[in-house]
């Protein structure tokens, strides 16, 4: 059940009990990642991470940057936003799937000025339970943006990009936090980025710890003592990154309700690994430097 009292978390009962009402707008955040046939709600929409950023290759400056207000006006209408909407976003169900896609969602829609956006607690495992499922089919449920001409966000002060971000490291003034599983920040590369480890001075705070073992947000005092215990401090500017800005978002959107002063590095560790130097364990080390002298 929800624990978390936030204006932006709902629970699945929540979308049952307005399920006829016309001014709800669902939205399925698993994206790219969802199969073909997989159950979905039948009234949602299926948006991918990408399909509301913008694009470029892997590593590069551009790979998950906002788009122009003037863009997500356009997908707004896509969607059937308008100023009476209320957006309800689900995604998969942490810790075992899923990459705070739905928060990602909320981020993005708050930049863009539409702030009656809310994820549900517990992902799609609870919104499944409401019964009303159907079998996705990738070209009618998922939005096609193929039109939309896009341009970079302007005045994004959410978002940090990398110029900015390795004039800050070393700053006391400044925590930077790696949002990563805790096997990336030691060194392991799982998606394919250029070095691994994770920045200098970064704090590993996995964004899957912030949810229980059934996939529902910490209570407010949970989440508190454990980023107290992680030594956050609300007085420091807080940086958060993953590899392309999804995990990074999630977890922004929980620390600025926690009331952290947030900026999220949008191209993240995909481009930090290509122009910045790097940590990793020293274990993972060790065990590099013993396995290539065998």
């Amino acid at each position: 059940m929800t624990q978390f009292d936030f204006k932006k978390l709902v629970d699945a009962e929540y979308l049952l009990n307005n399920r006829t009402n016309k001014n709800i707008v669902v939205i399925d955040a698993r994206g790219g990642m969802l199969e073909e046939g997989s159950l979905m709600y039948d009234k949602a929409t299926v948006v991918d991470w990408t399909d509301i950023s913008l694009l470029g290759e892997f590593g590069g400056e551009e790979l998950g940057k906002l788009l122009s207000k003037e863009n997500y006006q356009q997908i707004f209408t896509k969607l059937g936003i308008n100023d009476d909407s209320e957006v309800l976003v689900y995604g998969f169900t942490m810790p075992e799937q899923g990459f705070g896609d739905e928060a990602r969602v909320v981020y993005t829609f708050n930049y863009a000025d539409f702030e009656n956006v809310k994820f549900i607690d517990g992902g799609f495992k609870q919104v499944e339970k409401l019964g009303f499922n159907k079998n996705y089919e990738p070209t009618k449920d998922r939005i096609n943006v193929s039109d939309v001409v896009r341009n970079e966000a302007t005045r994004n002060d959410k978002a940090i990009f990398t110029d900015e971000l390795l004039s800050k490291i070393g700053n006391e003034e400044v925590q930077i936090i790696d949002t990563r599983l805790e096997v990336e920040y030691n060194g392991r590369v799982i998606y394919g980025e250029n070095k691994a480890g994770h920045i200098p001075g970064a704090i590993s705070l996995p964004f899957n710890s912030l949810v229980d073992n059934n996939g529902f947000l910490k209570s407010r005092e949970e989440l508190e003592k454990y980023v107290n215990e992680k030594g956050l401090d609300k007085n420091k500017l807080q940086i958060t990154y993953c590899t392309t800005g999804v995990r990074a978002s999630y977890v922004a959107v929980i620390l600025e309700e926690l009331g952290f002063n947030v900026r999220n590095y949008e191209p993240s560790f995909a481009r930090y690994a290509n122009v910045g130097i790097v940590y990793a364990s020293l274990i993972i080390i060790k065990l590099w430097k013993d396995t290539n002298n065998d």
